[in-house]
């Protein structure tokens, strides 16, 4: 029975998320709660935040000009065709809300720091009517201010740009509410414009539910969790502060970061226990990292596998679907692109390998590039176990190379070579004896 009564309440919730704003501020032509934090959009965020809650129903108001991806399934759409404040949305949105929801929570697309455990709070309380509320130190911040009675309980949201006495006040809305549905559907209707904006503030609801008899409350939260981003300055911070999360989460692991304040780290990245990571190293989308790999400085990984004990730079470049298996070594100024670099192989100076498989124990050497695309169609290089590949070798793909075959340093390979095979390409050297002395002599006379 408390197991089906648990069931009913969660089934009954709702959230919306306020994304129609214009973000004017950011000077983009991408949609501000379209704009990235840590490889993944603040809409996106925002909408995982709420992943744990186990609402029954999503809605997000958005503005006309904002499009959004096919990933963003199960959730309804409303627009809001022009910006008339945060009370206009919450009205249009709740007419999309389904019969059976008794409780609302209303949030803002461009906070990405939002976190799960201050929502579940927020829809856990008993009220008609909660706020999230913060303490705040620095009294400029344009955030509304909550006026509380004796008890300690919301009466009125006070807008800082249109009553500067308010700004005395450290309680600071986060702007995160839960609403009972029977509320907003008696108060709703009441809400208008404001006097000097013209915009409807939802913020309205806390006065009028007090004056209507209805109970109000308020959680506190720590004012980074609802950092709203308006401009690409704060996008930045707001960047910074999910970046320290997401290392401190891997640093909790066993994952060794350096320094950490110089690494990016996607929000995707899998990275195990025991790898070591130094300093300016990039690691985007798609990154998989396994137990005692080592990155060093200055490296830039996307969308690659990095195997047990591997280690990659530094200044290493590694990117559409590399594979870099157990310890295997890819060194200086080295690009791996589409490839797979074989165990204990070796590629460690100043070479491009794309599209190719390269086997156990081979050594490439420095120089080496593999000639992947003719400019209308890309072909595989293959290179067997325990090859050695001379400095400066061009590999012309499609080109196999046999187990155990020695490339000879400077030559250009355009067939394929059989195991244990020596292959060499190149021009014939000749030598003029004392020709140096006489090229000298003819110069010096010239520019003296």
């Amino acid at each position: 029975m408390v197991l089906r009564q648990t069931l009913a309440q969660r089934l009954m919730k709702a959230v919306i998320i306020l994304a129609a704003g214009n973000g004017t501020r950011m000077k983009s032509h991408i949609p501000k709660v379209l704009h990235t934090i840590s490889g993944k959009p603040m809409l996106q965020w925002v909408i995982d935040a709420t992943d744990s809650l186990n609402f029954e129903q999503i809605i997000i108001v958005t503005s006309p000009s904002l499009e959004f991806d096919n990933h963003i399934n199960n959730i309804d759409i409303v627009v809001q065709k022009s910006p008339k404040g945060t009370g206009d949305a919450l009205q249009i949105a709740f007419n999309k809300v389904k019969n059976n929801i008794n409780h609302v929570l209303l949030i803002c697309a461009d906070t990405p720091l939002l976190n799960p455990l201050d929502l579940k709070n927020l829809i856990d309380s008993k009220a008609d009517l909660t706020i999230a509320a913060m303490e705040i130190e620095d009294l400029s911040k344009p955030y509304g201010r909550i006026e509380l009675n004796a008890k300690g309980k919301p009466v009125s949201v006070i807008e800082t740009k249109h009553n500067e006495i308010a700004k005395s006040n450290k309680i600071a809305n986060a702007g995160a509410y839960v609403f009972s549905t029977k509320l907003l559907q008696t108060l709703l209707p009441k809400l208008g414009p404001n006097q000097e904006s013209g915009e409807i503030y939802a913020t309205d609801l806390v006065a009028l539910a007090v004056s209507n008899g209805y109970s109000t409350d308020l959680i506190y939260a720590k004012e980074e969790n609802f950092f709203g981003v308006n401009t690409i300055v704060e996008l930045t911070q707001a960047e910074k502060i999910m970046q320290d999360r997401i290392k401190k989460n891997h640093m909790l692991n066993g994952v060794r970061f350096v320094l950490p304040e110089t690494t990016y780290v996607n929000y995707d990245a899998e990275i195990a226990s025991g790898a070591y990571i130094e300093p300016n190293v990039y690691i985007g989308k798609n990154v998989r990292i396994a137990p005692y790999a080592s990155i060093f400085g200055h490296s830039y990984l996307s969308d690659c596998l990095i195997c047990a004990e591997a280690t990659v730079g530094p200044f290493a470049h590694l990117r559409g679907n590399a594979e870099i298996q157990e310890k295997a070594s890819i060194g200086n100024f080295v690009e791996v692109k589409n490839s797979i670099i074989g165990k204990k192989a070796k590629v460690k100076h100043l070479s491009y390998i794309g599209d190719a498989s390269v086997g156990e124990k081979t050594n490439i050497g420095a120089g080496t590039i593999t000639c992947n695309y003719n400019g209308f169609e890309k072909f595989k290089t293959q290179i067997g176990k325990e090859v050695m590949v001379g400095a400066n070798t061009t590999l012309l793909a499609p080109v196999y190379i046999g187990d155990g075959a020695y490339i000879a340093a400077g030559s250009v390979i355009t067939e394929d070579v059989a195991q244990d095979s020596l292959a060499i390409s190149r021009t014939q050297q000749h030598e003029k004896n004392g020709w140096a002395v006489s090229f000298r002599t003819r110069y010096a006379k010239k520019l003296s």
